[in-house]
């Protein structure tokens, strides 16, 4: 019985081990000059893949939210591979924080899963599984994109804050007013502090939070919680959850 070789468009600047993986796997592999995605499996699911040291380098010259919001845009079923995660920690000169912030965008702001690999090898594995069920019952036919580019500006800026715990539109825009960068927000959140006192309640002892309006001790703890949570231990309790 012949093997079923699913297609799978692959971006061309994806090169060197990962595309000698694909050589040894059974499916068709075409070589393409895509626009959004790094591999395309489907007429409605593209895939991103970020090293854990490529998806720092693309939070920090802002090129990972218009990536994803592309992809998104033209393959609702988008899906992000973050392979050897570790690497994210590398880089020296970015918080923690900031990239667990894009993480928590991407996946809840922008409903796009995350799955982690832990090399070339797994992330090809992936790729060809999910290509395979894709294309099982839906033949599938490539068409080249023409997209325009997608400049950042106050709708990605709002979308990031509104990750944040307890933040509506309405209080993004008061936060960048007051902090004007979202870097600058998380920074204020992650400066400040706080104390419980005997009561149980939570008091703000320090920080920018203290004079602003809207904006007490519990959302400051809940966001730094949220920050500084280990992306190890998120999916540990995930886990924890889907088995309850």
């Amino acid at each position: 019985m012949e093997t079923f070789k699913p297609l799978i468009i692959m971006d061309e600047r994806e090169r060197g081990e990962i595309r000698r993986n694909f050589s040894n796997i059974p499916c068709n592999l075409q070589i393409e000059t895509l626009k959004t995605a790094d591999y395309l499996i489907s007429s409605t699911m593209g895939i991103e893949r970020k090293r854990g040291d490529d998806l720092v380098a693309s939070i920090c010259d802002n090129r990972f939210f218009s990536q994803i919001q592309k992809m998104k845009y033209y393959y609702p079923e988008s899906l992000i591979i973050l392979e050897n995660p570790g690497k994210m920690f590398d880089r020296t000169g970015i918080a923690p924080a900031s990239i667990y912030g894009a993480i928590i965008y991407a996946l809840y702001k922008e409903n796009i899963p995350l799955i982690t690999t832990l090399d070339e090898f797994e992330t090809t594995q992936t790729i060809w599984s999910f290509a395979k069920y894709q294309q099982k019952n839906n033949p599938f036919v490539y068409e080249p994109l023409d997209i325009p580019s997608i400049e950042i500006g106050l709708k990605m800026q709002l979308n990031f804050i509104e990750g944040l715990i307890g933040v509506s539109e309405i209080k993004a825009k008061v936060l960048l007013d007051e902090f004007q960068t979202p870097w600058n927000v998380i920074q204020a959140i992650q400066q400040s502090e706080t104390e419980i006192l005997s009561s149980g309640k939570v008091k703000l002892t320090s920080g920018r939070f203290i004079d602003l309006k809207g904006f007490g001790a519990k959302f400051v703890r809940q966001n730094q919680n949220l920050l500084n949570l280990p992306f190890h231990k998120s999916i540990a309790l995930e886990k924890k959850n889907w088995n309850l």
